[in-house]
């Protein structure tokens, strides 16, 4: 495996590397970082869309002074 897919891999899960992972060929790492980063996003964007469902909550006068308190 080489530096640079283990850097990525690294990058991507934002923790050292686990030992088992060093038995991992270079197609496999890059396909896990994708996994985890894809996995990532999808997290994001729901959890965004969680918010804006519920700053419907909120009058709509006072929305925007919410989500600049809420999310600076």
């Amino acid at each position: 495996m080489s530096a640079e897919e283990l850097a990525l891999l690294r990058a991507e899960l934002g923790a050292p590397l686990p030992e088992s992972f060093g038995t991992l060929d270079d197609a496999q790492v890059r396909l896990l970082a994708q996994a985890l980063r894809r996995a990532r996003e999808r997290r994001a964007s729901g959890l965004n869309e969680a918010v804006e469902d519920a700053l419907t909550l909120v009058p709509a006068l006072t929305r925007e002074p919410v989500r600049r308190m809420l999310f600076r």
